[in-house]
């Protein structure tokens, strides 16, 4: 028997809709077209491995779900819907930014004009 080859993560673009492109036309298309690759599966290892609190007992107070196949980060809440933010993980792997932002942090991205789903290494 020869051996098995390992599984690819395969990228689909979807194409936009007429609601994403009027609500998000500002994004760039390959952003609102390319689904996450982070699935529910990984989650509970990266709870262990990056708090999203400064307050571990906050955590509790939050709950911590991966995109689904058509949620893209700048999507916003619906209004009548509950409250979320989408972020990409670098927030917390590697820029290490825990919630609630900081007095600081809160004024630089005020400053700056970028939300926190915004914020991402090579953005």
């Amino acid at each position: 028997m020869g051996k098995k080859k390992a599984c690819q993560d395969v990228r689909v673009l979807r194409p936009l809709d007429a609601v994403e492109t009027r609500l998000y036309g500002w994004v760039e298309e390959v952003v609102l077209t390319q689904p996450s690759l982070v699935g529910g599966d990984s989650l509970p290892e990266f709870r262990r491995n990056y708090p999203l609190m400064e307050d571990i007992g906050a955590e509790g107070d939050y709950v911590l779900e991966a995109a689904g196949s058509s949620d893209r980060v700048p999507f916003r809440a619906d209004e009548d819907g509950p409250h979320f933010l989408w972020v990409y993980q670098e927030l917390s792997t590697r820029l290490r930014m825990r919630l609630p932002f900081s007095d600081f942090q809160r004024d630089v991205m005020t400053r700056c004009r970028v939300a926190a789903s915004q914020l991402h290494l090579n953005g």
